[in-house]
């Protein structure tokens, strides 16, 4: 009887800590998804590298925590691709940087897709 009751009692834990491990995961991934959709690109370079260095250097502060989680590949293209939209913006590259900028929000909405609770995140 023991053993039935532990074993109940490690998948409750193990459940409640996946859900709050996917809740926390989703808020840090959707901010930052937000942050850089709302990023505005055509404007000032200067703010607008600003900006996108702010976004990357909140990303930064989660990624380790998301990394427990997450592949490393996806974080390694995340990391790549702000590097490039950050370089692009400080050469003054616009129209280079809101392609890169596109190709952020698509992986962000990946990496969110992926950390969720559904069918691709558990195969």
């Amino acid at each position: 009887m023991k053993a039935k009751i532990l074993a109940v009692v490690i998948f409750a834990v193990t459940v409640t800590a996946v859900f709050v491990n996917t809740y926390f995961l989703d808020k840090v991934i959707r901010a930052t998804y937000t942050a850089v959709e709302s990023l505005e690109i055509s404007g000032n370079d200067e703010q607008a590298t600003a900006e996108a260095m702010e976004i990357y250097e909140r990303y930064k502060r989660h990624e380790t925590y998301i990394s427990l989680s997450v592949s490393h590949s996806d974080l390694t293209n995340i990391d790549e691709t702000f590097a490039e939209m950050i370089g692009q913006l400080r050469v003054g590259a616009t129209e280079d940087a809101e392609v890169t900028k596109s190709r952020l929000i698509n992986v962000l909405g990946h990496l969110r897709r992926l950390s969720g609770v559904n069918i691709d995140s558990i195969i």
